[in-house]
Order: C-alpha cells, then structure tokens, then sequence
C-alpha cells in the first residue's frame, strides 16, 4: 500500500488540475473542436443509431459518448421530469454549432476525455517504470499530470486524449512482449491497443510500426508475434469501429474528406506552439512544452538509444516520433493537438535521463528532490493559475443573460440577434421577459416598435463581406437605443457552422427614454 500513495497522489494532483476545465464556459462548448464529433454522437442518440452518419473522425470517441449518453438516460429523467436526452435533442436541435443540448451530453464528451487524461498519466508511469524503474515511473506520471499540453486539454471533448492513452497502452505492451512468459498475450493486447488507437485517430495507428520494428529476437518469433499483434489490431478496430464491416465505403470518404480538408487548412507552424505560446485554439498563453522540457526529453531520448537495456525500446518510441513529424510537417495545418500521442513518450524519456542521472551520483537523495522540484517549478504555477482561471470561466453570451436578468422587468421586451447563437437554456433564464430572437432583416423592422426596451446585437461581416449594420444603420439605432454594456472582444463568425468562441463581443443597448 505505500508503493501505490505516492501514485494515488499523482492522479489525485492530475485531477485537480484538469477538473475545474470540465464546467468551463458552461453550457457553452470552451473549444473549437468540441462539436465536431459530439454533434455526431447527438444524432446517433436522437435517431436511434450505433453507426455513425459520418468519419470525419473516427468512431470510437463518438460511439463512446453515445453509449455513455443511452446509458445516463434514466437517471437523466428523474432529474428532468421523465423528460429523455433523446426528446431534448429532438426540441432543441439548430443549424448553428454552438448549440448543444442538453449540456449533460456536453459534459460526457468532456469527463471521458478527462477520464482517457487520467489514463495517459497513469500508463505513461508505467510505461516508463517499465523500462527504467519505479522512481523513473513516478517521475514520468507527475510530469504527465502537470504537462501544460495534457493539461490544458483535460477536460475537453476531444479525440486525441482517446489516442494518446493507446497510443501510450500499445508501447507498454510492446515494452511486457520483451520480459513477459506469454509474449503472445502482450503482443495481442499491444495490437489491440493500436487497433482502438486508430478507432479514435486514423495517423495513430502507426503506433503499430513501433511495435513491430522492436519485438521478438528471432525471425520466427518476430513473425508470429507480427500475427498475433496484427489479428490483435484488427480485432480491435472492428469491434470499436463497426462502420468498417458495415459501411466501409463511407470511412474510407471520411478519411479522404478528412485528408483534403487538411491539405486546404492553413495554420500557424508548429514550433511557436511548442516553445512560446500553445495551440491558438487553446485558452492556455504558455508553451505547450518549452524549451527546457524538450531539451531534457531528447536527452533522455538519447541516453536511452545508447543505453543496451532501453536501446529496443528508445528505437521503436524513435521511429514513431519521427514517422509523426513527418507526417504532420509536411502539412500547412499544424496544431499541436495532432502530436499529443508523442508527449507520454517525451515524458518517459525524462524518466530515463533522470534513473540514468541517479545511477552515477551518490547522494541520490538530492538527484529525487531535484528532478521533482524541477518539474514542480516549471510546470505547477501557469497550470494552477490556469485551472484556477477555468474553474470562473463563463461565455460572453452567459454574462450577458446574467446582466439582463438582474437588470430587465418582467414584460421587457428583449430583441436578440439570432446569430450570436445563444443556448434555448440560456434564454429560458430570462422568465417574464418577452425574448424574440430574429435574424437581422427582422430586427431591423422590429427596432421601431416602443414596446422594445433592450437590443442585443453584435458587429460583424456577412459570409460576403458585407458589414451587418452598416454606419447609417448604426446611426439609426443609436438615435433610438444607448450603449448599456459589452461583454467579449472577438468578431463574430458570419458562418452558421463554425464556433463563435466564449469571447464573442456582445453589445446590450437600451431603448432611450425620451
């Protein structure tokens, strides 16, 4: 039981930190991505069905969330006066993308991908205490828990924590075929985990190649654990991803839509992220990884290459990493979100360089206290202050039905514009009120009527290019209704389909008394 606290209190600081991400901006998406595979899985709970209509991404994540939606239903009617997840999806579905409901199928996507986090921190410790020790173990899963690139991706609805844990899952059981009485298993476990690897994103499965170029000693075993590894995968990807027997015709688009749409997407490059400020999609104003952090992972990296007893495994995590990079590189979109499956790697190899360190030193107690301070001391301020700073969170939208309910009377008469895209929950909240939410042809002739106290309007650009209110319009409006607050600072997108952000710029105006 002493082995196992300082891993309890590992996770319980991994938790802690990733946690107060998963209420973010409620009931509001906090991530660009968040809607692209849980509007898939909102369809399968509204219509009924187990295959998705869609593999943009790959199902395993979306079939998850729809099992664990199914799953919650009933207790999902005793909170809501027997009212199902299905009939709320079915009252409150809309063309914009902002808008899901209810936040409980939202809140799923989010703990299974917070879930899917805790386990990249615990394999990634075992992975490394696997290969170097349990200090090394330890030392990797507190670098895991505190990693901003891991953290700051937590607690959201997303693919690729799903494919970091196999990813992470695939090389511990490749490292166990090398020392374990059945390799076979591990080779059966290690191919299946490649295989939900690739269930959860497509490029993951090259995990498979890593596994492939460091087991077995002889060319017979090295066959048959090919085999084994390979029926393992396959097993695996069909049993996550059904659409593979059943309409494989449609993955193999999605793939291919998937491929084009990311030849056509440009971004900003890669290296910033890592070393200056993290993916521009993520609320997070830091490195995802910063130069010490990587400095210390190619070195580990190294002294496992020449080390004789990681050497096996150092080559296979060496071929993945670069097989990645070339892969992702080569393209204009470069989020680093694509790369995430490399950081339990990165992490491990810190593990390495820190047990090889110890080895040569004799006062090892300072070696113990060094390596966890360093890593306390880069990582723990920013992704504290940044869990500290998500757990308060809230959507430019939220803040301002908060300021109209404390400030409107009831029978007011609200006008809002129909593109900011707010939540049917969110309006709910203004009880009393009478709410019209128009696009802005409508508004417009409705602006004339006394009986409207508040406007809610934004500025922006049509999908033409065309400003919204134009400056005779805005001069029209102001004549008639004062500035009263605004919440946000970014413009908000002309396109029904894409994310409006939480900062959208909201601009509450009142009907002037005179």
């Amino acid at each position: 039981m002493k082995r196992l606290l300082p891993w309890i209190a590992v996770l319980l600081l991994a938790t802690a930190v990733r946690a107060p991400s998963l209420t973010a901006a409620r009931p509001y998406m906090s991530y660009v991505d968040e809607g692209n595979y849980l509007h898939v899985s909102a369809r399968m709970v509204r219509d009924r069905h187990w295959i998705p209509d869609t593999f943009m991404y790959p199902s395993l994540p979306t079939s998850a969330v729809a099992a664990a939606a199914r799953a919650m239903d009933p207790f999902y009617r005793m909170a809501h006066e027997g009212r199902s997840i299905r009939s709320e999806l079915l009252t409150k579905s809309s063309n914009y993308y902002d808008v899901l409901e209810p936040f409980e199928l939202l809140l799923l996507g989010r703990v299974l991908s917070f879930l899917a986090g805790l386990g990249v921190v615990l394999v990634t410790g075992l992975l490394a205490r696997r290969v170097a020790g349990q200090r090394a173990g330890l030392l990797a899963a507190f670098t895991a828990a505190l990693l901003p690139a891991l953290v700051a991706r937590g607690g959201i609805a997303m693919v690729d924590p799903y494919a970091t844990l196999f990813v992470a899952a695939c090389l511990l059981f490749t490292e166990r075929t090398r020392v374990s009485d059945r390799p076979g298993r591990e080779a059966l476990l290690a191919g299946a985990m490649a295989g939900l690897a690739f269930a959860s994103k497509y490029p993951a499965i090259l995990v498979s190649l890593a596994f492939a170029l460091t087991v077995g000693l002889t060319r017979s075993e090295r066959l048959r654990l090919w085999t084994i590894g390979a029926a393992g995968a396959i097993g695996a990807a069909l049993l996550a991803m059904p659409g593979l027997l059943v309409v494989p015709d449609k993955v193999f688009g999605g793939m291919r839509r998937q491929s084009e749409l990311y030849a056509k997407l440009t971004s900003p490059p890669l290296w910033p992220q890592v070393f200056e400020r993290a993916e521009w999609d993520l609320p997070y104003p830091g490195p995802e990884l910063g130069w010490i952090f990587v400095v210390l992972a190619l070195a580990g990296l190294a002294v496992a290459l020449r080390d004789r007893r990681t050497r096996p495994s150092a080559l296979g995590w060496t071929l993945f990493l670069a097989l990645n990079l070339t892969l992702y590189l080569r393209q204009s979109f470069q989020p680093f979100r694509n790369l995430l499956p490399l950081v339990p790697i990165a992490c491990v190899a810190v593990g390495v360089l820190y047990e090889r360190l110890r080895e040569r030193v004799p006062r090892k107690i300072w070696v113990d206290a060094a390596a966890f301070l360093l890593i306390a001391a880069l990582f723990a301020p920013p992704v504290v202050r940044f869990a500290r700073e998500r757990a308060r969170f809230e959507d430019s939208r939220t803040q301002t039905i908060d300021w109209l309910s404390r400030r409107s009377f009831p029978d007011d008469t609200v006008l809002v514009l129909d593109h900011l895209a707010f939540m049917p929950s969110e309006i709910i909240r203004l009880k009393g009120k009478i709410v019209e939410i128009h696009p802005w042809e409508v508004l417009q002739r409705r602006l004339r009527s006394r009986q409207v106290r508040y406007l809610v309007i934004t500025q922006m650009s049509t999908p033409e290019g065309r400003q919204l209110i134009g400056p005779e319009e805005l001069k029209v409006i102001l004549r008639r209704y004062e500035l009263r607050v605004r919440f946000g600072q970014e413009a908000t997108t002309p396109h029904p389909g894409q994310w409006h952000s939480n900062r959208q710029t909201i601009h509450v105006l009142e009907r002037r008394r005179h």
